[in-house]
């Protein structure tokens, strides 16, 4: 009989621990969902705000020493000449007009050109023209992505709002439950760059991303986009800019939510 009892209140102790676990995993999850959206959208917002600079090609020419490197592979280019005798300006000017083209569904591409001896020399060619349009589609679908955060961010704020209206006892997530889970997704995307190194990891997103038949890799001596944005250095240096301005931005935003989403220690 009392091995019965103890049997009984073995189980009732597992369903009640089963309860408080389950609780406390709904409860980080759900914090977690608002930090994670809520980053997913900064980074959004950091990669907008450097679209609207032109990407800061502006100063990044100067610190990748660009107008060097067209120097000398422009002459080495197959398909165009004479884009190493244009000014600093029209190389600034041509990365404009493919940075507004792309972020306009990949209008105007086939229309940007350089003057070469009063001639009128289209920059891209048919390659260069169907990669950038994989582009333009790509930030069409990120942008409904950042949509669908936005719409999941407000039903997950709309939920700890309601925990916090309620006054629910213990409704805070745990700082410890948090950091754990962001370590961990740190931790791997380390573990990732170091393993496979940062320029096998672009390859690697290029492959999975662009259409298989869609040529993606250019050398500089086929293709002046290449040469132009003496890819992937440039690419480098715009992720630093996007993830710097979407930091700021993800600051800002938690200090906005932190009245919101409860945290103790």
């Amino acid at each position: 009989m009392q091995s019965k009892q103890g049997q009984k209140q073995l189980v009732g102790t597992l369903l009640m621990l089963h309860k408080v676990m389950l609780y406390k995993l709904v409860l980080n999850g759900r914090s977690f969902g608002v930090l994670f959206l809520a980053l997913i959208l900064s980074l959004y917002g950091g990669w907008m705000v450097n679209a609207k600079l032109g990407y800061g090609y502006d100063w990044l020419y100067g610190f990748y020493d660009t107008e060097q490197h067209i120097a000398y592979y422009a002459p080495q280019n197959r398909f165009r000449t004479g884009f190493e005798l244009t000014p600093v300006s029209v190389h600034k000017k041509v990365f404009q007009e493919i940075v507004e083209s792309v972020h306009a569904n990949g209008e105007g591409l086939a229309d940007i050109s350089y003057d070469y001896v009063g001639n009128n020399v289209p920059l891209l060619n048919h390659a260069e023209i169907v990669h950038l349009q994989d582009v333009a589609n790509l930030i069409n679908a990120i942008h409904i992505l950042a949509a669908i955060c936005l719409v999941l961010l407000v039903i997950c704020l709309a939920s700890e709002y309601r925990y916090r209206i309620n006054g629910s006892p213990n409704g805070q997530a745990s700082i410890k439950g948090l950091l754990s889970v962001c370590l961990m997704l740190v931790a791997l995307v380390v573990m990732a760059f170091v393993v496979f190194g940062a320029k096998a990891i672009f390859y690697q997103m290029h492959i999975l991303i662009f259409p298989e038949d869609h040529q993606w890799f250019f050398y500089y001596q086929d293709s002046l986009m290449s040469t132009l944005m003496k890819a992937p250095d440039l690419f480098a240096g715009i992720a630093v800019q996007i993830v710097f301005v979407g930091l700021l931005m993800y600051a800002a935003m938690l200090l906005a939510l932190k009245r919101i989403v409860k945290i103790t220690p």
